[in-house]
């Protein structure tokens, strides 16, 4: 499934990609394949942020605020969402290195834009589970984003 483009706000088309490499013919085929490997793997990437948001937020709100001596406050909510950017991050540049080696110029650094907006986006399914999970299911962790009291 072709969803690079839902990154393209921080890594430009494959036109700007493979720009620099149109003078060698040989250097911007293998950055034209390189795109569309990434995009063959697109699916995974997307799938990386969606469950990892999700479940970081669903452990937060069960089995982290189920230890005793936890303090209920936003900044326990707030390490979580860290968390959650920086494990996605990770996990979605050692997944992008190991499906689709960087064998140009310009290459990691496509791959590190990808990760960075990936882990911005799980941030963002972060905050939506808890945003649900605060209005409709139970926990004992602190609910500054429940909208009636």
């Amino acid at each position: 499934m072709k969803l690079l483009k839902l990154y393209g706000w921080i890594t430009g088309s494959m036109a700007d990609f493979t720009k620099p490499f149109s003078e060698n013919k040989a250097l911007y085929n293998q950055a034209r394949a390189f795109w569309n490997k990434l995009d063959n793997v697109s699916a995974i990437i997307v799938i990386i942020f969606l469950v990892l948001g999700i479940a970081l937020a669903a452990y937060y709100y069960t089995q982290y605020n189920d230890k005793p001596g936890r303090r209920y406050t936003p900044k326990h909510w707030l390490f979580m969402l860290v968390l959650t950017v920086l494990v996605t991050f990770f996990v979605t540049w050692g997944f992008e290195c190991w499906a689709v080696e960087p064998k140009i110029n310009g290459a990691s650094w496509l791959q590190l834009k990808i990760a960075f907006a990936n882990a911005l986006y799980a941030a963002g399914i972060y905050f939506v589970t808890s945003f649900v999970w605060c209005n409709c299911f139970r926990t004992n962790a602190y609910r500054f984003l429940k909208l009636r009291k």
